[in-house]
């Protein structure tokens, strides 16, 4: 199943976001309408993990990269809306 996962952290975005990356997380996702969502800055998308894997690995990911992980939240993306945004500039 697809999840999105968002979180917030305190310090090292740059180096988490890296590393969830390396666990097949994404910040964008390709829609049923072969359009890119980009997501916001601290949302992630994965097209296999369960809700609570997501979690686990944020809070792993947390650990690794030495931030706190102040809260986080994942869930199925199977029904949503968006505002497609546009790439990051940086």
């Amino acid at each position: 199943m697809a999840i999105i996962v968002t979180y917030d952290i305190t310090s090292k975005h740059v180096e988490f976001k890296k590393e969830m990356i390396k666990r097949g997380y994404a910040p964008t996702f390709v829609d049923h309408q072969n359009k890119t969502v980009y997501l916001p800055n601290t949302t992630l998308y994965h097209a296999s993990r369960t809700p609570a894997q997501a979690r686990d690995e944020v809070m792993n990911v947390a650990k690794i990269v030495v931030t706190e992980l102040e809260r986080c939240i994942s869930t199925e993306s199977s029904n949503w809306a968006a505002i497609y945004g546009e790439p990051f500039k940086r």
